[in-house]
């Protein structure tokens, strides 16, 4: 359950920074955090009918490339032009497909992957924590992934760089304690893709203990009470329907 203290709209209401927002989980929690009265920054790649009405909902949005470094930096240029704290970053932005089948094709996959899961958190993290500490009890969340610790070979790029990810924020958690709390969200079989057939879905969720997608409420859920909980950094919260404990 999120603090009580932000559930009602406020005059200065606290800001949350999502990345990856322009579909599925980010567009989720972007209207979640809305709905909660937060004033919402909202990353996105590409447009969508969804982020139109976002941004009626009253969404801040701007667009960025996460594998261009400069287009990250301008982001945070953005961010910081249009507010004097924040209470929330999250780093959702992510980048999904099987591992490439050359050395090549390999080489520009992990290229992209990494800024987008690694580098991009890296660089917000630092352009962003002078605002973070301005704000009464701020946190970075990053949604990484339960094949961190148990790596599926066919994804092997998207794995490792979401390792990083994670890694990434074990280190700030020690660094930025006291004042800025950072945890992890290792999401399982939250929402098949549109690309996933039935016997794909079915071989997944015979595996997954609870034997269901968990859709993304859930994740909203672990997300509102990491924010909540004062006392909670450096954590790996896995909400996957205990597929982390059954066979990957």
């Amino acid at each position: 359950m999120i603090n009580p203290s932000i559930n009602s709209k406020q005059s200065n209401p606290p800001v949350a920074l999502v990345t990856g927002c322009g579909r599925r989980l980010g567009l989720f929690i972007a209207k979640q955090l809305l709905q909660q009265g937060y004033r919402v920054l909202g990353h996105y790649r590409s447009r969508s009918a969804e982020l139109e009405q976002l941004e009626r909902d009253g969404a801040e949005l701007f667009q960025a490339d996460f594998t261009q470094p400069a287009q990250i930096n301008a982001l945070s240029e953005w961010v910081n032009e249009r507010c004097s704290m924040l209470s929330l970053l999250l780093h959702n932005a992510s980048a999904f497909a099987e591992t490439a089948s050359t050395a090549k094709e390999m080489a520009t996959q992990f290229t992209e992957f990494y800024h987008v899961h690694m580098l991009a958190p890296a660089l917000l993290t630092e352009q962003l924590k002078a605002l973070l500490v301005k704000a009464d009890n701020p946190s970075i969340v990053a949604i990484t992934d339960i094949y961190i610790h148990h790596p599926n070979p066919a994804l092997a790029t998207y794995c490792a760089t979401k390792a990083g990810l994670d890694n990434l924020c074990q280190s700030y958690a020690r660094s930025l304690a006291p004042q800025i709390r950072v945890n992890t969200i290792e999401p399982g079989p939250i929402m098949f893709l549109d690309s996933h057939d039935d016997e794909y879905k079915q071989r997944i969720l015979a595996k997954t203990p609870l034997a269901q997608e968990g859709g993304f409420e859930p994740i909203w859920q672990a997300l509102a009470m990491l924010i909540a909980n004062r006392y909670m950094t450096g954590s790996r919260i896995q909400v996957d329907g205990g597929r982390s404990v059954a066979e990957l």
